[in-house]
């Protein structure tokens, strides 16, 4: 197992944004066409591949996985002025140039590895028209990146290529596609959790007494903000709701009222796309201000050997339904998981790439582990009010082993001086 070098706690952590490029043109012009190979060998004429963009990080994997894009625009509501705003599709078919249909009035095409990028106002409309142009009317089409496709924006891509057409749910291609990564992708992604590491120590020298969970979060995305990343989210709790996984069911998820007393339990995690889109994921827990009691100390060392365990089970060929079982067995050694997270997300964890990607560790998970994969191993556990604590850790298994590309952030920061 290979584990990156830890930074000492007293280190200043500077802002360094990924120097690695983006992949390459040809690495996007590969994957399109393995895309549309999966797509003939499941009788499929070629692929409609939505994206959601906006101001969010989720819902545009898949076409950012195949051109490099989504759209910047506001999601704003339909009217007769414009449809499916805040979105883009690229349709992929067999022999044809592919076509990116986008409303992104400031789209940047030195970098979206497309030659025929099409400015619409009726992104759905158009994406279906396109299609027909590239001969997918009355075929068979694959419909992929459903997770960002409004039910309004399919229905209108329906209606435009006639009922002769039939859509195919497709996220499956995507999802097999994305699970092994290039040799640059894993790059990106060892930049990415560099990157995650340094903004959790920025987080974690920001947690002392007297100050608020608001003010560790902006110290924190200032600094990420500065490094060239973008939070999904910070969840946090803290104090007498530490035993929740956020503090609160609202935007923002954080608290910045009460302030930190000595003795609190703390925990954040983070998340989001830092290095060109792939993205960071991490856990850390501690206690502030002072030593942990017995108690604080049993959750935070059980959570991780929670991960441990499951980390410990990592082999190609073996299933992720067998990490699950070896999750579920360390949680079951310590009574269960004590907490609404536990009860509610029965994973330990998941594929990382441009987002926290499907699949996930689950006990149906029939995935084979292989070299190239990138997982997110994590569990949150609670206990009495005020007790609760979570891990996480990324991995990446290679060729010759396992490699922990989050080991840079302090496992046990509570037991720092």
């Amino acid at each position: 197992m290979i584990k990156a070098e830890r930074r000492s706690s007293q280190t200043p952590v500077a802002a360094r944004p990924t120097s690695l490029p983006r992949p390459g043109n040809a690495e996007f012009t590969e994957r399109q066409a393995r895309a549309l190979d999966a797509a003939r060998r499941e009788g499929l004429d070629g692929l409609i591949v939505w994206g959601r963009g906006s101001t969010n990080s989720d819902g545009c994997q898949d076409l950012l996985y195949l051109a490099n894009h989504m759209s910047a625009v506001s999601h704003i509501p339909d009217s007769e002025a414009h449809r499916a705003r805040g979105h883009a599709a690229l349709v992929l078919a067999h022999g044809r140039d592919p076509v990116l249909v986008t409303d992104s009035y400031d789209i940047d095409r030195a970098e979206v590895p497309v030659s025929d990028v099409r400015l619409s106002t009726f992104v759905d409309r158009d994406a279906a028209r396109v299609a027909t142009e590239l001969g997918l009317r009355g075929g068979r089409v694959g419909l992929a990146g459903q997770t960002g496709l409004l039910h309004s924006a399919a229905t209108c891509i329906a209606t435009e290529l006639g009922g002769s057409t039939v859509l195919v749910p497709a996220d499956h291609i995507l999802t097999a596609l994305r699970l092994f990564k290039s040799a640059h992708e894993v790059a990106l992604l060892r930049e990415a959790s560099r990157i995650g590491c340094d903004w959790m120590e920025v987080m974690l020298e920001a947690s002392q007494p007297g100050r608020t969970e608001g003010e560790i979060v902006g110290d924190g995305l200032r600094f990420l903000a500065a490094s060239g990343g973008w939070a999904y989210d910070v969840a946090v709790a803290s104090g007498p709701v530490a035993h929740r996984y956020r503090h609160r069911q609202a935007l923002p998820t954080w608290d910045s009222t009460r302030r930190l007393q000595p003795g609190d339990m703390l925990h954040f995690d983070l998340w989001g796309p830092v290095a060109h889109g792939y993205y960071c994921d991490l856990t850390r827990s501690t206690v502030v201000g002072a030593r942990a009691t017995a108690a604080q100390e049993r959750v935070l060392e059980d959570s991780i050997a929670i991960v441990e365990s499951v980390i410990a089970e990592i082999e190609p060929g073996r299933r992720l339904a067998d990490l699950h079982a070896a999750g579920a067995q360390a949680m079951a050694r310590r009574g269960g998981g004590a907490s609404g997270f536990s009860a509610m997300i029965p994973f330990f964890g998941h594929s990382l790439g441009l987002d926290c990607e499907s699949p996930f560790i689950t006990s149906s998970a029939q995935e084979i582990i292989g070299p190239g994969m990138v997982l997110a191993i994590e569990c949150f556990l609670g206990g009495e009010a005020g007790e609760g604590a979570g891990f996480e850790h990324v991995v990446h298994i290679g060729e010759t082993g396992i490699e922990i590309i989050t080991s840079a952030a302090a496992e046990r920061p509570w037991a720092r001086g």
